[in-house]
């Protein structure tokens, strides 16, 4: 169930794929500058392009674990900001107050 994963789970949850996909980012961009270098010592044309395809495959996928961090991120931050329905329907159960003063008046 959604609902019954706490904010700290949640927060363990990005910062280990964090990590993994930081552990990733740094492997890549070592790969996308030793394929540069490689690319620089290279005289035959041939092989020299098919080294700057690789650098650009590496790039994409650098690109992509990039954004896909960014949405994970943003994704984590909108639900630990945002309390569920049924959050909001189990405090008003338990006595707490969570309605504001403009909606009291009109219950």
């Amino acid at each position: 169930m959604v609902s019954a994963i706490s904010g700290s789970s949640a927060a363990q949850y990005s910062s280990s794929s964090s990590s993994s996909n930081a552990a990733q980012e740094a492997a890549l961009e070592k790969q996308i500058q030793d394929l540069e270098d490689q690319a620089k010592a290279i005289t035959d044309e041939v092989k020299a392009a098919q080294v700057r395809q690789d650098i650009a495959v590496a790039q994409a996928k650098l690109d992509a674990l990039r954004a896909a961090d960014a949405d994970k991120a943003a994704k984590a931050a909108q639900s630990q900001s945002t309390p569920s329905a049924a959050a909001v329907r189990q405090a008003e159960f338990d006595g707490q107050k969570t309605t504001t003063q403009s909606n009291e008046f009109w219950m």
